[in-house]
C-alpha cells in the first residue's frame, strides 16, 4: 500500500488511472491541493473520504503476486522507456475503419476490448504509438487513461487485443517462450491479471522484452 504522510489514508499503489491521475504518486500532489477528490479512488473504502490527508508518499509495501481479485500472477509486464505504457496490438471488430477514420500515430483513440480475447468491461483510452497497418487493420498503441480522450478521442467501438510488448524487471519465475503465463499490465484500470503465450523474449539494458500473444483475461 502507498501511504500518504501524517494520514489514516492510504493510496492503494496500482496506478489503476481511475481517480483520473497516471499513477498514485500524482494523485497524491492532486490530494495535496483538494483533499475531497480521496473520493475517486475506487479501491479505498468509503469512509477515508472523511479524512484530510496530507498528500506525501512515505513508502510502498512489496509486491503480493496477486490481483485485485485475488488471484495469482507471474510477473509485472512495465512500459519501455519514455513511453507511457506497455504497448498494444489491437485489432477492430471492423477493421477497414482503421483507413477510414484516417488514422496516424499520435492519435488519441478510445474502445472497448471485447470478444474472444478478453471481454474487459471498461472503455480503455491511449495514443497510438506508430502508423497505423492499413492492410491487415490493426493498431500498436500505449492504453494511457481517459482524461485525454475526453477532450479530442476518436471512438475506435469495440476491438480484439491481438499481443503485448513491453519489459518484465518483477517475475518469480522463470519466462521461456513457448510457455503460457498469468501477469499484470502495468496501469491496468481493474488491476485483473491477464494470461497470454510469450512467443519473444530479449534482453535490454532496462529489463527483459517480452512480447505475448494468445491473451485472455482470467
Amino acid at each position: 500500500m502507498m501511504q500518504l504522510k501524517k494520514s489514516v489514508v492510504s493510496l492503494p499503489g496500482k496506478d489503476c488511472g481511475l481517480c483520473g491521475s497516471k499513477t498514485c504518486g500524482e494523485f497524491a500532489s492532486v490530494l495535496e491541493q483538494n483533499p475531497s477528490f480521496i473520493e475517486r479512488c475506487i479501491h479505498l473504502d468509503r469512509s477515508a473520504g472523511a479524512a484530510r490527508p496530507e498528500a506525501r508518499v512515505r513508502d510502498i509495501q512489496p509486491v503480493t503476486w496477486q490481483d485485485h481479485l485475488g488471484r495469482e500472477y507471474d510477473f509485472i509486464l512495465e512500459k519501455f522507456p519514455g513511453e507511457p505504457g506497455p504497448r498494444e496490438t489491437i485489432l477492430l471488430f471492423n477493421p477497414s475503419n482503421v483507413e477510414k477514420l484516417g488514422l496516424r500515430k499520435g492519435d488519441v483513440i478510445y474502445g472497448r476490448p471485447g470478444w474472444i480475447s478478453c471481454g474487459c468491461p471498461v472503455s480503455h483510452a491511449g495514443v497510438i504509438a506508430e502508423e497505423p497497418d492499413y492492410f491487415n487493420g490493426t493498431i500498436v498503441w500505449h492504453v494511457t487513461g481517459p482524461l485525454a480522450a475526453r477532450e479530442r478521442g476518436i471512438n475506435i467501438g469495440y476491438y480484439n487485443t491481438t499481443a503485448y510488448e513491453g519489459l518484465v524487471n518483477m517475475s518469480r519465475v522463470e519466462l521461456k517462450i513457448g510457455m503460457r503465463h498469468y501477469f499484470l499490465p502495468r496501469y491496468c484500470m481493474l488491476q485483473w491479471r491477464h494470461c497470454g503465450l510469450v512467443n519473444s523474449l530479449g534482453k535490454t539494458p532496462h529489463g527483459q522484452r517480452i512480447r505475448l500473444e494468445g491473451l485472455f483475461i482470467g
